[in-house]
């Protein structure tokens, strides 16, 4: 994984599931299973401030209008928001309060994944970042019976 700009402990936990059967992987997209612990209260409470953070997670200072994007404030604080495109899908919780974000990032390759990643980092600041890493993807003619 690469360096993020403050100081942050990261720990990373690979994922690769098995099937009955299954010798060959045949890989469509990378799933991180995110959490984000002690950052800024302000930068998680208001929806429409979180949703800019994906969107420029997502794409960037490149957005193009072809990005859907959609956010929930709940009251009094927290947000449910959600970005997409034809290449990955942002999807986050936040519980202000706590300083703390679940969030799923799903992208076509792994490097994609992690360059979201990067950047949402670089918005949310958390000092904590967990991080489970899942290879989506295997036909069911490699899984033999079920």
């Amino acid at each position: 994984m690469r360096a993020t700009q403050r100081a942050c402990l990261v720990e990373n936990f690979e994922i690769i599931p098995t099937q009955q059967g299954a010798n060959q992987r045949c890989i469509w997209s990378y799933h991180l299973v995110v959490e984000f612990w002690n950052s800024p209260f302000d930068l998680l409470a208001e929806a429409k401030s979180v949703e800019r953070s994906l969107l420029f997670a997502l794409c960037g200072s490149n957005h193009t209008s072809e990005i859907r994007s959609f956010s929930y404030q709940f009251n009094p604080f927290g947000v449910s928001a959600q970005v997409n495109s034809g290449q990955a899908h942002i999807y986050i919780h936040t519980w202000p309060e706590n300083g703390y974000s679940a969030i799923d990032i799903i992208a076509t390759s792994r490097d994609k994944a992690y360059e979201i990643l990067e950047r949402l980092q670089a918005k949310l600041l958390p000092e904590k970042v967990c991080v489970a890493e899942v290879a989506r993807g295997l036909s069911q003619a490699e899984w033999g019976e079920t």
